[in-house]
């Protein structure tokens, strides 16, 4: 068996630019490609792909930079460099655990925040595009979600690429390197760094602060990057209550 390539350091700015970039991505999108291709009649679920699809390069660009590296590929080599671990026996627990203590840290930040989070809402308001695209308890994507069962199937594959983009590219490919220059306090640099990324959307930034340090913390202590999947995709699964309901009617 071909030996692991050794990882090299990322400096500060490196992994900054990584996030910073992922963030301006997100801006120009929200703020200017989904509004004029709104203008010009694109489909709303078309539209509402191409709000999401930074997940989507940050998906194969997770896969493209393992190879870069020297790694020859295999799902086993590819498990082991982004430290995608099984979850067996008591960890099962564990991971539970966190899911909810996460979940937890965002709703009490909303709760102990909520002044502040309603003055940066109010102040950096969300694209009406956004809010157009992602609905309310009735529409999604431009559709109404009675009955439309295929809405469930669009709103999976974004959350798909969403939580499998960003732990691939940010705790898979990125923190592990980041481990190698910042040693124990990784998860503190780490976890300002994603909350920063989230700052296309400043409300929201604030809100998964505790939980992007926590969750940073537990990956960096145990070594697994299948725990904050778990803790991610938890959280941004709760959306889909609203989704089935409103199929349901």
């Amino acid at each position: 068996m071909k030996s692991a390539i050794p990882l090299k350091p990322m400096s500060l700015t490196t992994a900054a630019s990584f996030f910073v970039g992922g963030a301006i991505l997100f801006f120009v999108i929200q703020h200017y490609l989904a509004p004029a291709l709104a203008g010009w009649g694109l489909n709303p679920v078309l539209n509402l792909l191409v709000l999401n699809s930074p997940h989507v390069l940050f998906f194969f660009g997770a896969l493209i930079a393992f190879r870069k590296e020297g790694n020859q590929w295999s799902t086993e080599a590819f498990s082991r460099r982004y430290r995608i671990h099984k979850i067996e026996g008591r960890m099962w627990f564990w991971a539970a655990l966190f899911a909810v203590i996460n979940i937890a840290l965002y709703l009490l930040m909303y709760n102990i925040a909520f002044p502040l989070v309603e003055w940066l809402h109010q102040t950096f308001p969300t694209p009406a595009i956004v809010s157009e695209l992602y609905g309310d308890s009735t529409t999604f994507a431009g559709h109404a979600l009675k009955g439309n069962w295929w809405l469930l199937g669009i709103f999976l594959i974004i959350i798909f690429f969403n939580v499998m983009g960003e732990e691939f590219l940010w705790r898979g490919f990125i923190f592990p390197r980041q481990e190698l220059t910042h040693g124990k306090y990784t998860w503190v640099v780490h976890g300002l760094m994603w909350t920063g990324f989230h700052l296309f959307s400043p409300y929201n930034a604030l809100l998964v602060l505790p939980g992007a340090l926590f969750m940073s913390y537990i990956v960096q202590r145990y070594k697994n990057t299948s725990l904050f999947i778990i803790s991610h995709a938890t959280l941004n699964l709760l959306a889909s209550i609203r989704i089935i309901s409103g199929i349901l009617g």
